[in-house]
């Protein structure tokens, strides 16, 4: 049985377990949804290793109560930048559909441009939204090294949008 038919029948057997205790945290059912699916997700980046019940469902508990005190921590932050940063945000147009096309177009040059570890960790951090420190998890490289790559990559950005602007 391969890896991922391990976890898909692991979901089957004690998705149910998990999403109770992501419920009764986050006291909101598609947060608690959501966690839930990202645990077994890092249970197959991190090939979860199946030895006993017991064992398997205490990593589960314990991924799934990170993941739903990371997002407790997420909403309480979101609410203060919304308070810190509302002049910012209230009154700005929503950006057109053919400036993200160009956008688009930009970063897809750009990223054509750098290399592939720059370029992995662009798509990761500018294209999928995620942070560093999840980045730095998926990659197995430190916050640090992802915050380098940002900074290569953004200064790659700036330099090709010059030479379109020029």
């Amino acid at each position: 049985m391969s890896h991922r038919q391990t976890i898909a029948r692991l979901y089957d057997e004690t998705g149910h377990l998990v999403l109770r205790r992501c419920t009764q945290l986050l006291r909101d059912p598609q947060e608690a949804m959501d966690a839930t699916q990202w645990v077994f997700l890092r249970a197959l980046e991190t090939e979860l290793e199946v030895r006993s019940p017991g064992e398997t469902l205490s990593w589960l508990y314990q991924t799934a109560v990170h993941r739903c005190l990371w997002t407790m921590r997420n909403r309480r932050r979101r609410g203060h930048l919304r308070v810190v940063h509302r002049e910012e945000l209230v009154g700005q147009p929503a950006p057109s559909a053919e400036g993200q096309a160009i956008d688009r177009d930009l970063i897809e040059q750009t990223i054509a441009q750098v290399d592939d570890r720059t370029a992995e960790i662009a798509l990761l951090t500018w294209g999928m939204g995620l942070s560093n420190d999840r980045a730095a998890q998926m990659l197995d490289v430190s916050v640090r090294t992802i915050g380098r790559a940002r900074v290569r990559f953004e200064q790659q950005l700036r330099a090709t949008a010059g030479e379109e602007a020029s």
